[in-house]
């Protein structure tokens, strides 16, 4: 009797042993027990995605740019970024401000070009090709057959 008893526990301690073994190893074969770190907020919504004004640049390789100084002139491939933010009212009753920065639509970084040309343009600071030409001295006149120049 005692010898069924002890083997019976023996049996079970072995099989908790293999299945915290199994869980340990093998996560995805049980995904009842997953953890839920990516839920999103169950909450409601006050106020959905709306853009803030601020904007921002994005770049893969901007830390070779700023680390090397000679290279702050050469180009590089900039994303254009938009800040938002939500409201969103928890099950506790607790309004929570979201903020994200999401890439620009085409029409968001247009508003941004014809804004920053507006501003070139209201403070001059826009060369054209005329302006360029303009500024550099002119050459000395040329003798010519018909008009010569003493």
């Amino acid at each position: 009797m005692t010898n069924v008893l002890i083997g019976s526990w023996l049996l079970l301690i072995i099989l908790i042993a293999a299945a915290f073994l199994a869980y340990y190893f093998f996560p995805t074969a049980f995904p009842v027990f997953s953890r839920r770190a990516h839920v999103p907020n169950q909450g409601v919504i006050k106020r959905d995605w709306v853009a803030t004004g601020r904007i921002d640049f994005a770049a893969t390789s901007i830390t070779k740019v700023t680390s090397n100084p000679e290279d702050y002139d050469q180009p590089v491939e900039f994303k254009l970024l938009v800040e938002e933010r939500r409201i969103v009212e928890s099950l506790a009753g607790n309004e929570n401000l979201e903020v994200q920065w999401r890439l620009a639509t085409l029409r968001e970084a247009k508003a941004v070009v014809t804004q920053y040309h507006k501003y070139l343009s209201d403070h001059s600071l826009i060369k054209t090709v005329s302006d360029e030409t303009a500024s550099l001295p002119l050459p000395p006149p040329m003798a010519t057959q018909d008009n010569p120049s003493d």
